[in-house]
């Protein structure tokens, strides 16, 4: 990617490094955010699996508005003809099976690529780290994992959520986790009057993350777009409601009356969806209850690698694969 970086079709390109090493590999695999990762199996002809999170337009929108205007000229004219046709090539690729990491996505790619995907596999948790501890909980505490800097995940909402029910006079914290830089939102927490109200948290490992969750009352998702919303799912595997926008991913998973509840894009309407959960404690219960079992019967480890070990069967037929033998 440091060659021309500003042509960023030439980054997927399958160069002789690459073409050497593909050689050399029985299994072709692509784990990546859009499916343009895959595009040198494609364009060499080999069968691969691809587990893809969003199409390559979605996931990169917010970032093109930060471009300078020769670099969104020179996207438009150049960089997005070309990706989107290279998209095209990876999701209709004969030998191809993609694997879509949540419905929402299956049904993006699939608009994308004018055929059905192959299948969804939603990101496993490890319900060994992540599971209910209702002691733990602090009534009023809400909170959200994620690159909170990134500008798809429209935190901004979620403070403004939080100023309005300060306002109010409920009792709310809020914690974030996922940036380095601590002091990011420090002035924009001024300017709304809520910096004793929030803190936030660096980049956390699983454990040290888990115990943060387990701590909430409610996780809240403010995003602008999610392919799916792993720690929403972590978060819930810990027995945490979930109140989100109408974002993509969590769309599959938040369910009005069983895990949480789905809102518009708008403070107000934010705010009222938390402070209707915190303020209802045997309604938080049992939403705290059907958001883990949601986990447990869609996305636990089990369930991911036998979805897992059916299609790379189904891309690698003749392939003997340690495990098949066992669905």
């Amino acid at each position: 990617g440091s060659w021309l970086p500003e042509l960023e079709f030439t980054h997927y390109l399958p160069r002789r490094a690459w073409r050497d090493r593909i050689a050399s590999c029985q299994l072709h695999l692509s784990v990546t955010g859009n499916p343009l990762c895959a595009l040198p199996y494609a364009r060499l002809g080999l069968p691969f699996l691809a587990w893809v999170a969003t199409p390559w337009e979605a996931d990169r929108a917010n970032r093109v508005r930060s471009f300078s205007l020769p670099r969104r000229l020179l996207d438009r004219g150049v960089n997005g003809p070309v990706l989107r046709r290279l998209e095209r090539q990876v999701l209709r690729a004969p030998e191809g099976r993609i694997l879509a990491l949540s419905q929402y996505t299956a049904d993006a790619l699939a608009a994308v690529a004018k055929r059905p995907m192959d299948a969804v596999m939603l990101m496993p948790v490890d319900g060994a780290t992540f599971r209910p501890e209702p002691a733990a909980v602090v009534p009023w505490r809400i909170g959200f994992a994620g690159r909170f800097g990134d500008p798809r995940k429209n935190i901004d909402l979620l403070l403004r959520a939080v100023q309005l029910l300060q306002q109010r006079g409920a009792p709310v914290e809020l914690h974030l986790a996922g940036e380095k830089d601590l002091t990011l939102l420090s002035p924009r927490l001024q300017e709304l009057g809520i910096e004793a109200r929030v803190r936030c948290h660096p980049p956390l490992e699983p454990p040290e993350l888990a115990r943060l969750l387990q701590t909430l009352d409610v996780f809240v998702i403010p995003s602008h777009q999610e392919g799916l919303c792993i720690a929403a799912l972590e978060a819930m595997a810990c027995g945490v409601p979930v109140v989100s926008s109408r974002c993509g991913g969590p769309e599959q998973f938040v369910l009005e009356g069983q895990t949480g509840q789905l809102v518009a894009s708008e403070p107000q309407a934010m705010a009222g969806a938390i402070a209707t959960i915190a303020g209802d404690r045997p309604g938080r219960q049992r939403l705290a209850q059907g958001a883990a079992q949601w986990v447990a019967d869609h996305a636990s480890t089990a369930a991911a690698r036998a979805n897992f070990l059916r299609q790379l069967q189904a891309a690698w037929p003749n392939l003997a694969l340690p495990g098949a033998e066992a669905l």
